[in-house]
């Protein structure tokens, strides 16, 4: 995506606010969780941008209402218009949990909140991560975000990822492709440890 700018956290959280008040308006409260590189920026700090934010509505009823606030963000932020997107659909699985997210916040802050944001816990991050790996990114961004996912988890050997990714995938096998990876992964986080 050429020319596209990536967005800081404090941007995602003004667009954020900007929905949140937009639905408080309508008398709507929306609940969207968040996926891949915005759900790493939302809870960590080594991640300092995202091209975009991976969300779905949480209650399909509202999903009208909460893409018209989408929609309002990125015109009172001057943001792309798919800024906030659900291509990612296909390294979800199935049958999500709770236990499968994390609480992020509510918006506005400090107002009465009109939308609640959840993002994919750290663990179901890695294996999603670990499932898009049959993708070539140009910066290898999958890779490396899978290495410190694995790192901060806890997760140092190709047996630990793949007993990771069947226990969020239990009925779908990791590719060939992804598969090939692991070792790649469990040699570079155990670089990155012995540091």
């Amino acid at each position: 995506m050429a020319g596209r700018r990536g967005m800081d956290a404090q941007t995602v959280a003004r667009a954020f606010e900007v929905m949140g008040r937009y639905l408080r308006e309508r008398r709507v409260l929306g609940e969207i969780a968040v996926y891949g590189g915005s759900a790493i920026l939302l809870q960590f700090d080594w991640r300092k941008s995202s091209e975009d934010v991976d969300a779905v509505v949480v209650d399909g009823r509202l999903e009208s209402e909460v893409k018209a606030s989408v929609a309002h963000a990125a015109e009172v932020l001057g943001l792309e218009r798919d800024w906030l997107n659900n291509w990612f659909g296909m390294y979800t699985r199935l049958d999500e949990r709770p236990e499968d997210f994390t609480f992020i916040g509510t918006y506005p802050a400090g107002e009465t909140p009109d939308l609640r944001v959840i993002a994919a816990r750290p663990e179901y991050l890695c294996a999603m991560k670990l499932k898009a790996l049959v993708r070539e990114t140009l910066d290898n961004r999958d890779f490396e975000d899978a290495v410190r996912r694995a790192l901060e988890i806890g997760a140092e050997t190709a047996h630990d990822l793949l007993s990771l990714y069947n226990s969020f995938f239990p009925d779908e096998q990791l590719s060939p492709v992804a598969s090939t990876y692991l070792p790649e992964v469990a040699r570079e986080i155990g670089r990155r440890r012995r540091g």
